[in-house]
């Protein structure tokens, strides 16, 4: 089968599900094609992966000379960057089936295969600012004539999914698929509790992270119970980095609080498997950005490290409260407070939900496992002659 993967970058650090689709469809006998707005280093992958990606054709789409119109009125500008999209797509893309990720690059193409006869099914992933910013902004609008001539709609979780069937999406073309992580990788082993408590957390410096909320829990900690002893250390960069530093010391904690950066993929797997808990007190940002279901909370479960996250999105889906880790509302200081208490408190506990959350990784997060559904869903799709494609569709969202 000839797949053609349009994103914006690749392969970009922030989306290696993207990477990890694209090795695995290579390593399946598939003819890959990444179409993408501009290539991005491979530093960080294996001599084996580098190698696989050899056989993978790139194709940069939309052409850069659609940036010399811009000089030319908005509306005539338009038009002729529609039709040159249109006709460079066309041109380059010869596919059995096209998976877009993310909403955006999914309305792009199908702008481009609007009127074609010959057009591959288009199969759009929708991730997470894509669904929640469009919904809030104006009920996915920009979305419309994606729904319309789309082939799948998938979507990480299934609060998303309804949100697109909310907005217009055929529920009949709309299916929830989770990504995952390579399981087999990660190398599982309850914390061993020695000196003082270590809580992470490893993300964007941005509002959804809700890291305000756990500053505040262990400032509560700090205040009720003086007498354990805790470090927490954020990994990451963003824009309310100075921000949350001025909490930090307004709230006493800079002796127990460590801003440590960016930091490498492995340092942040090492750090998360010497943890005593990963805090993850994912919100709803102003702009209605929402998570996906946060890759780092699937990492921090198949180490055997506990999570303390949000009723939160599609996070419920992973993350079933005392079972597999805690659960509290989205800003609710003094249900994260409790929640960590209890981890502190209740070691064999915290230890029972840490085998848990590794066997729900194993199942139901395996990167492997969710790769081959999703090329032999884009298999079935392929099969079928478009004009019958839609009834192939069963709706698993209700």
């Amino acid at each position: 089968m000839k797949i053609s993967f349009c994103v914006s970058s690749f392969p970009a650090l922030s989306q290696t599900f993207v990477t990890s689709q694209v090795l695995h469809a290579v390593r399946s006998g598939h003819d890959v094609t990444v179409i993408c707005k501009a290539m991005e280093a491979d530093t960080l992958l294996s001599p084996e992966d580098r190698e696989a990606l050899r056989r993978v054709r790139v194709v940069i789409w939309p052409s850069p000379k659609a940036s010399l119109l811009t000089l030319l009125p908005t509306a005539l500008r338009n038009r002729l960057v529609a039709r040159l999209d249109r006709d460079t797509w066309r041109r380059q893309i010869d596919a059995d089936v096209v998976i877009a990720h993310f909403g955006y690059r999914g309305a792009a193409v199908a702008r481009a295969q609007r009127g074609w006869r010959q057009r591959p099914p288009l199969v759009t992933v929708f991730h997470g600012r894509d669904v929640s910013v469009e919904l809030r902004r104006d009920r996915m609008a920009r979305y419309q004539d994606l729904f319309a001539e789309g082939d799948l709609h998938l979507t990480v979780n299934t609060p998303f999914a309804k949100q697109l069937i909310s907005c217009g999406a055929p529920a009949a073309r709309v299916e929830s698929h989770h990504l995952g992580i390579p399981v087999s990788r990660y190398q599982f082993s309850i914390p061993d509790r020695e000196g003082a408590l270590r809580f992470l957390s490893v993300c964007r410096l941005v509002e959804k992270k809700g890291l305000d909320v756990a500053i505040d829990a262990l400032a509560l900690l700090h205040d009720r119970h003086p007498e354990i002893d805790w470090r927490y250390d954020i990994g990451g960069e963003g824009p309310l980095a100075a921000a949350l530093k001025a909490q930090v010391a307004l709230a006493g904690l800079e002796s127990r609080v460590s801003f440590v950066g960016a930091l490498p993929h492995e340092e942040v797997l090492q750090r998360m498997s010497q943890a005593d808990a990963l805090l993850a007190p994912s919100v709803t940002a102003a702009d209605g950005d929402q998570e996906g279901i946060p890759v780092t909370l699937m990492e921090a479960m198949a180490l055997g490290t506990p999570v303390c996250t949000t009723r939160h999105s599609g996070i419920p889906e992973l993350v079933s409260h005392n079972e597999t880790g805690l659960l509290s509302d989205e800003r609710d200081v003094e249900g994260l407070y409790a929640n960590i208490l209890s981890l502190v408190q209740n070691p064999q506990m915290a230890a029972t939900m840490a085998r848990a959350a590794r066997g729900k990784i194993e199942s139901e997060f395996n990167e492997d496992r969710q790769n081959a559904r999703l090329i032999g869903r884009c298999e079935m799709l392929a099969a079928v002659p478009q004009d019958a494609a839609i009834k192939m569709s069963v709706p698993v969202v209700k």
